[in-house]
């Protein structure tokens, strides 16, 4: 069994000067490149400075608060390559340090990290006197620079005894503003990584290019692990840089002629808002993204397809087919459930009989019926992927045209919430759930989404 820090030393020998990450600023131009060598390199040096300076042991969490970059996804390694657990978190903002700061400090409270690994600029903040007005800035864990490292090799790369083993932390704060830790093993780590590389066929020859924060769910997986595992480049657009220039990730795209593209809501948005008047001009400059073949949108949520189809409109003068946009979906049990496939046909949009719907049935009606509602399906279930609809009071298993709760059976299902943060309500079956009627004897996660399954 290869865990994914055994790739990616094997890569840093086998194709030591393929470049596996490319980080760009708010211009378009290459603020930092990473190498699978220079990659391997610099997490050793992490690695050593946990053990010198920090004093990890196997099992310990660490806390990465590292703005979106190559510097996050190398204390990650780093962190793997001692055993250590790490857990990303989001560095708090600086104009806005009264809401953004206790979040960071509750992540790394209940993750019960024994570590912060930062930069010097972030460090700076959280030891800033406005911070102190916030928090005690004394209060923090020991905190170690990365700016600031040993140059000396790893002795010897930790590797777990079983695959089932803890590889990370992964926290998320949801609309309603609890706080979510999942476990995820190294099991779920290339399981994950494996059904990705198979759905998009992702190759080292491709070129990916990624806006999106990758602090949790899908949006971490691919920032941080997708590439080590199927060894494809990727370009890599911190969302902050879209506010700055929203031609920025679509000139990318185009530039270096990417065919598979994932964003966030938040970055269609200001792309849509903020290149509406000018897709002329960006035309002439010779912006083409007829080269883009699936552009998904990485969700935990139903499809907004009022955004998709505004996006898809205005960017479809520069070349964009239709067919390419879609959303994925994950939730807090699997953070990957469904994703549009470099294969799939287009993703196919339904119009349900909302008084049924209201009844826990689904009737499928003609566009531009009374009480009709559209929905788009959230893309294709990924390789390994099982998923049945259950009513959730009774357990029992719902018929295709029934609405129900989305159970998922799935090799990178999480193994487990490792804390739920405001709400104490009994979790104890969110992932041992099992059928009353049907198939008794799986053992299924439950996602806490209605939905419905359509055969195609």
């Amino acid at each position: 069994y290869q865990f994914i820090s055994q790739i990616l030393r094997w890569r840093a020998q086998s194709t030591s000067d393929h470049v596996i990450f490319t980080l760009l600023n708010s211009k378009g131009a290459v603020s930092k490149a990473l190498t699978c060598a220079e990659l391997h390199k610099k997490a050793e040096r992490i690695g050593n400075l946990l053990l010198e300076k920090g004093r990890v042991n196997t099992g310990d969490h660490v806390a990465l608060i590292f703005p979106p970059g190559l510097d996050l996804i190398c204390a990650f390694y780093g962190c793997l390559y001692v055993g250590a657990v790490p857990v990303t978190i989001r560095p708090p903002h600086p104009q806005n340090l009264h809401t953004t700061l206790p979040t960071v400090r509750m992540i790394v409270d209940v993750s019960k990290a024994t570590l912060v690994l930062s930069n010097q600029s972030v460090i700076k903040l959280l030891r800033s006197k406005e911070a102190s007005n916030v928090l005690d800035s004394k209060a923090w864990p020991i905190t170690l620079d990365t700016d600031d490292m040993p140059k000396k090799k790893l002795p010897i790369l930790y590797r777990a005894p079983t695959a089932e083993m803890l590889a990370y932390l992964d926290f998320s704060v949801s609309t309603t503003g609890m706080l979510a830790g999942i476990k995820m093993s190294h099991a779920a780590v290339t399981s994950l990584c494996r059904s990705m590389k198979i759905a998009c066929e992702l190759y080292p020859s491709r070129h990916i290019a990624l806006c999106l924060d990758p602090y949790c769910g899908l949006g971490f997986a691919l920032w941080c692990l997708s590439s080590i595992y199927s060894g494809h480049h990727s370009i890599l657009i911190p969302p902050s840089e879209v506010e700055i220039n929203p031609a920025l990730w679509l000139s990318a795209v185009s530039q270096y002629k990417v065919r598979d593209t994932f964003c966030s809501y938040g970055v269609m948005e200001l792309c849509t808002k903020g290149l509406g008047s000018s897709v002329n001009q960006l035309k002439s400059k010779g912006i083409n993204l007829a080269c883009v073949r699936t552009c998904v949108v990485v969700a935990e949520e139903r499809p907004r397809m009022h955004l998709t189809t505004s996006f898809s409109k205005l960017f479809s003068a520069l070349g964009l087919s239709p067919r390419a946009v879609s959303t994925s979906f994950g939730c807090r049990v699997n953070i990957a459930i469904c994703l549009q496939g470099a294969s799939s046909p287009e993703p196919s949009t339904v119009y349900v009989d909302l008084r049924a719907l209201r009844n826990d049935r689904v009737s499928l009606v003609e566009r531009g019926s009374p009480h009709s509602l559209c929905l788009m399906e959230s893309g294709k279930l990924l390789p390994g992927v099982k998923v049945i609809t259950a009513n959730p009071e009774t357990k029992g298993q719902c018929g295709d045209s029934h609405l129900g709760e989305i159970w998922v059976q799935s090799p990178h299902n999480a193994s487990g919430y490792f804390t739920i943060y405001g709400d104490e309500s009994d979790y104890a079956d969110h992932f041992s759930a099992q059928l009353v009627t049907g198939n008794t004897g799986e053992v299924y996660a439950r996602t806490g989404y209605l939905g419905f399954l359509r055969r195609t």
